[in-house]
């Protein structure tokens, strides 16, 4: 699937109405020091996805849920699911 990536244009259309049907609990995982994608972007999916929650990692780089932060992300987003919609 992620090699049809390459040529497929329409998946990445997240335009900001697209965005806002989004239903799903969503945590949004960024490192702030990510060297392919500014953290403005996680910032924008946070503001459009309705109630996301947002961990910017400090000091993390790009995929800062793997690594040494894997325990920590698999706490965060335990508990991001555990916790009672709003």
């Amino acid at each position: 699937m992620t090699e049809r990536f390459a040529t497929s244009y329409h998946d990445m259309a997240f335009t900001p109405r697209l965005i806002r049907t989004i239903t799903a609990r969503t945590l949004i995982v960024h490192g702030d020091r990510d060297p392919y994608y500014p953290v403005e972007l996680a910032i924008e999916l946070f503001r459009g996805i309705p109630q996301a929650a947002l961990w910017v990692v400090p000091y993390g780089g790009h995929g800062p849920i793997f690594g040494t932060l894997a325990p920590t992300f698999a706490a965060a987003a335990i508990a991001h699911l555990n916790e009672q919609p709003v």
